[in-house]
């Protein structure tokens, strides 16, 4: 991994790990940042970062430049069987190392290509280059497993007639889900200020421009009932992010909503867990996604949820009563409103909600890894 975030997409990759070691294999990764695994068989191996800054052109350059050569070498001296790749970026990173070691190379994507740098307004000759490593990336790769459809369509459209490459999908599942210490959960309004009597909606992950928010936010003062509450759980880590943060607090302060609109900043999983059960609604009005852990895990909790009409959000939920166009503030609006006062319409998206959660009950850990080996794991075990 080339930065460590927090994030579904790097719970994800944890997981991933963890299958392979309880799989009884040898890991070896190569990060920036060190990875917090205790395990015999799990070998992390940090790379020295001559740079402050890791997310910049100049850092991406050296990092571009030197990492496919140390991945080489660590790949040559440990006796890499498989390199898994875990984005397009590390799979043009370990293409040098499949090349010369004539070893297969697994790519997993976890949602569009480009989008995330579109969304920091990055120059064009940035995701030109963003692009083309992209491309030789998925090149490079004898397998890929993406997270939603419509990554795979894109995958495949990328790949243009190189058929060789196997494209497969592999869905987010819900985690096992467990609360330690469940007699705090009616203590969650009265640590936040929130009244007995609110209604309360929450959005979670990692605040960028990407999530949509100052929709949501719009949405607030239109509501019919005053006592609407609205719950932002995670954190900016790029200096376009907390802009964007900083303009969300800024509309918030204009819409007169501030005491109504509450930064929670990032939270241990139990936490959120407990903001979920003592929340009303999840809504998750994102431009774009790969597999949203945190609409899973809402969904897991037995918490209604809305989201927006887009790849990765569409494989979760499903139906059209779920959704909204994200590009259209009446469309959420009119769902937030029919969910706080038509019973008939609350009724209907819990009973939809349920039968979603159902679907995502499966041994993630299992499947991804009989899907990067193409062993069963009932044959290794």
């Amino acid at each position: 991994m080339y930065t460590m975030k927090k994030g579904g997409a790097y719970d994800r990759f944890l997981m991933m790990l963890e299958a392979f070691l309880e799989m009884g294999c040898e890991v070896h990764c190569l990060s920036l940042s060190p990875i917090q695994i205790n395990h015999s068989s799990f070998h992390n191996h940090k790379i020295y970062f001559p740079l402050k800054k890791v997310d910049g052109l100049i850092a991406r350059i050296v990092v571009l430049s030197f990492f496919p050569l140390w991945a080489l070498w660590v790949g040559w001296r440990n006796k890499i069987d498989l390199f898994i790749a875990f984005g397009s970026l590390y799979a043009f990173i370990q293409g040098l190392s499949k090349w010369c070691l004539k070893r297969p190379m697994v790519t997993l994507i976890r949602g569009s290509l480009t989008f995330g740098s579109k969304m920091q307004n990055l120059p064009k000759y940035f995701l030109y280059l963003n692009k083309l490593i992209e491309y030789l990336g998925l090149h490079f790769s004898d397998r890929i497993i993406t997270n939603n459809i419509a990554a795979r369509d894109e995958m495949l459209k990328s790949l243009g007639k190189r058929k060789n490459i196997d494209v497969q999908v592999l869905y987010n599942n819900i985690p096992p889900i467990s609360i330690r210490d469940p007699e705090d959960i009616p203590h969650i309004r009265v640590k936040y200020g929130i009244p007995k009597d609110a209604k309360v909606m929450v959005t979670a992950g990692i605040i960028n421009r990407g999530k949509n928010i100052e929709t949501l936010i719009r949405c607030l003062p239109k509501q019919r009932a005053q006592n609407i509450y609205l719950m932002i759980v995670g954190e900016s880590f790029t200096q376009a992010d907390l802009d964007y943060k900083e303009y969300l607090q800024g509309l918030a302060k204009e819409l007169e909503i501030a005491k109504q609109v509450i930064f929670t900043g990032w939270l241990e999983r139990e936490e959120l867990l407990k903001i979920y059960l003592a929340s009303d609604l999840f809504v998750m009005p994102s431009m774009s996604e790969g597999m949203p852990n945190v609409l899973l895990e809402a969904l897991g909790i037995g918490l209604p949820c809305i989201g927006s009409d887009i790849p990765g959000i569409k494989d979760i939920l499903h139906y059209e009563d779920l959704m909204f166009d994200p590009l259209e503030e009446e469309s959420l609006l009119q769902k937030i409103l029919g969910f706080f006062s038509d019973r008939q319409y609350f009724d209907k998206v819990k009973i939809l909600c349920q039968e979603r959660k159902d679907v995502f009950v499966f041994d993630w850990e299992e499947r991804v890894f009989e899907m990067i080996t193409g062993a069963p794991t009932s044959l290794i075990k």
